[in-house]
């Protein structure tokens, strides 16, 4: 009769590994990776798309917007996958509290840094990114508020792929 005890204890083992990572926040390996230029070099480019969009988020019967507040325009790389899964959970679409603090982060790639497009969400809390070249890219901005005992709102993104000279509309959260 063979014992199950070795596979037994190594599965348990490797599962509370992950799950220790995953409760104390150590970052996916793509987060110390450099970016290679290679990558996003299609990102510096002017193209024929714009990404416009507008954040609006109602509590309490009041709607809150973005204005003010930036709205960016970041490049899909591994890098920025890895960064949107670390803050939302995911790298399509998510939200994030404000109650939840920022997640920190060692440093920024400098080509994250540099290919990322930011502009001011308006009045209204809409955005706009125009001459947008083909690709995939990550749009993230916050709706941000003082509640009663602490900021509230919190932070939001979404993957959008455009190509062919498209405007693409963009409505967070």
């Amino acid at each position: 009769m063979k014992s199950t005890a070795l596979p037994t204890a190594m599965i348990l083992g490797l599962t509370l590994a992950v799950a220790g990572c995953a409760q104390f926040g150590l970052q996916e390996p793509a987060l110390y990776t450099p970016i290679a230029p290679s990558e996003i070099d299609w990102a510096r480019k002017s193209g024929a798309n714009t990404v416009s969009g507008i954040a609006v988020t109602k509590a309490g019967g009041t709607s809150h917007t973005c204005a003010g507040q930036s709205a960016n325009l970041v490049p899909d790389s591994a890098y920025a996958r890895a960064r949107m899964t670390a803050i939302f959970g995911n790298a399509t679409r998510g939200t994030r509290a404000a109650s939840l603090g920022p997640v920190k982060f060692e440093k920024d790639d400098p080509l994250y840094v540099s290919t990322l497009r930011t502009t001011r969400c308006d009045a209204a809390g809409s955005f706009s990114f125009p001459r947008v070249p083909d690709g995939i890219w990550y749009v993230t901005t916050s709706v941000k508020w003082q509640g009663p005992a602490q900021v509230e709102g919190g932070s939001m993104m979404q993957r959008v792929d455009v190509r062919g000279g498209r405007f693409v509309k963009v409505m967070l959260p």
